[in-house]
């Protein structure tokens, strides 16, 4: 004759079951914050009024010593190439005005227009200053660099009348 003893699985501890939802509870925690960070929006910007374009193009493509002594420049400069935030949020509030106003004068925007115009031209005659006496001490090398890295990298084209004719 042969024993048969059968075996019962014993039920699961409460504490156990407990236990394996709180482990779950915390990856799925863990989980998410990664994944937070790695979905996260690019951080906004900081709420200085950027330089305008023409001037940050230009910079960008001087050879990297130029750049160094034009933001020193810059920097001691501060003053004439920094647009006053009072004065922009003035010609804002103006601009406001001029557009609710009734009757509505068209002129009134254009001079706000006027305005803003004079200010971002004041900026960017400073920041072109301070690029023609980073330009002016260039040795033709570094030139033919700043020449290269304006058009993208690509060599500049040699002008007809530099071209030798027989």
């Amino acid at each position: 004759m042969s024993d048969q003893t059968t075996v019962t699985a014993k039920p699961c501890p409460r504490w156990l079951k407990i236990l394996l939802v709180i482990s779950l509870a915390l990856n799925i925690g863990i989980a998410s914050v990664f994944a937070g960070v790695a979905l996260r929006s690019a951080p906004p910007e900081r709420a200085a009024a950027p330089s305008p374009e023409g001037v940050a193009i230009i910079a960008r493509a001087l050879p990297v010593k130029y750049q160094r002594q034009l933001r020193q420049a810059l920097r001691e400069n501060r003053a004439a190439v920094q647009m006053d935030r009072e004065t922009l949020g003035r010609l804002r509030d103006r601009l406001v005005q001029a557009l609710r106003a009734e009757p509505f004068d068209i002129n009134a925007v254009e001079a706000v227009f006027a305005d803003q115009r004079t200010l971002l031209d004041g900026v960017l005659v400073a920041g072109h200053n301070e690029i023609l006496k980073q330009i002016e001490q260039m040795p033709l090398a570094d030139r033919r660099k700043f020449i290269r890295n304006l058009m993208g990298g690509r060599p500049p084209k040699t002008p007809p009348e530099a071209v030798n004719r027989p």
